[in-house]
């Protein structure tokens, strides 16, 4: 008789409010007693009431914020403050016409985040985007070193005419850039814009998208010195298969059979003083990629100091 009461003395109501990080209470919060099936949700004032014991812990869950747990113990009332996870949405994107939050951008935008893209060792910033950004193909276009860098945002638009984007630095519009000539440590900001809306901020010119990029300056107080440096090696890691003499002699001949030609045809050039093409087997090649490429140090070494007054 005695224990049943006593298991019903130790359960109680507890009764309390959510709140977010701006102190406004939030309708809709999920709070269960861990463990169990009990659970409520907050009304339109973020205020809640449920039955729990002293060793319970409430759980408070709700879209969007972090998962908060607190035990009961000895409280009656309690006061909850969740906080938000969607802090992204608060981050300032630069469109063509000035900057907006996130949340209520309407248009297609990304941000690139230069913590993540300094951290590539690259010679320029376009080498680092690739792939960082949804629907932005990032492509060389050809082997050679410190070649050109395409980018095309959501594909190719024209079949005969160029694709590349616009590129937008510090408000000067950019049809053919030369991207190696901004350094990626005086970036502040990589904004890309990839639909309607650049074509109507920049009309035709924005209609393959628009870069838009914002370099560092200096701001009104002390002097910041900052100082970043990296060093790596770069060597050729993919060597195209060559042929061996052999192979390459009589790929030559098939080609062009012609004993005599203008200019000199194979046989000329390949079987002459008594040369067959069974002697090329015993031939040793010489591979040009060897002796073209080694293995190399880079070292990039950035210093800057900014700082200003109000004038």
């Amino acid at each position: 008789m005695i224990a049943p009461a006593f298991i019903h003395a130790q359960n109680r109501i507890i009764s309390g409010s959510v709140n977010d990080n701006l102190n406004e209470p939030l309708p809709g919060v999920t709070v269960s007693v861990k463990g169990t099936k009990v659970a409520t949700l907050t009304d339109g004032n973020g205020q809640f009431k449920i039955t729990a014991a002293s060793k319970d812990q409430l759980i408070f869950t709700y879209i969007g914020f972090e998962t908060s747990t607190l035990a009961v113990q000895d409280k009656t009332t309690v006061a909850v403050t969740l906080k938000s996870t969607t802090s992204a949405l608060e981050e300032v994107v630069v469109i063509g016409y000035g900057t907006v939050k996130k949340k209520d951008l309407t248009g297609a935008v990304s941000s690139v985040a230069m913590s993540d893209l300094n951290k590539a060792p690259v010679r320029s910033f376009d080498e680092a985007l690739a792939g960082r950004v949804a629907g932005v193909q990032v492509t060389s276009s050809d082997g050679r070193p410190g070649a050109g860098i395409n980018i095309v945002i959501r594909g190719n638009n024209s079949v005969t005419q160029a694709n590349s984007p616009l590129y937008v630095v510090d408000g000067f519009l950019i049809e053919d850039p030369d991207n190696n000539v901004v350094n990626p440590s005086d970036i502040e900001s990589i904004d890309i814009l990839k639909d309607a809306s650049a074509t109507a901020i920049y009309g035709a010119r924005g209609a393959n998208g628009v870069v838009v990029i914002t370099t560092k300056q200096g701001k009104a107080g002390k002097a910041v010195f900052s100082f970043s440096s990296s060093v790596g090696v770069q060597n050729n890691i993919s060597k195209m298969e060559l042929m061996s003499p052999y192979e390459f002699v009589k790929y030559q001949l098939e080609l062009n059979p012609a004993e005599t030609s203008i200019p000199r045809s194979p046989t000329e050039i390949y079987l002459s003083d008594g040369k067959t093409l069974d002697y090329y087997k015993t031939q040793k090649g010489i591979d040009w990629q060897d002796l073209t490429t080694r293995t190399a140090l880079f070292k990039n070494n950035d210093f800057s100091v900014r700082g200003g007054t109000k004038n």
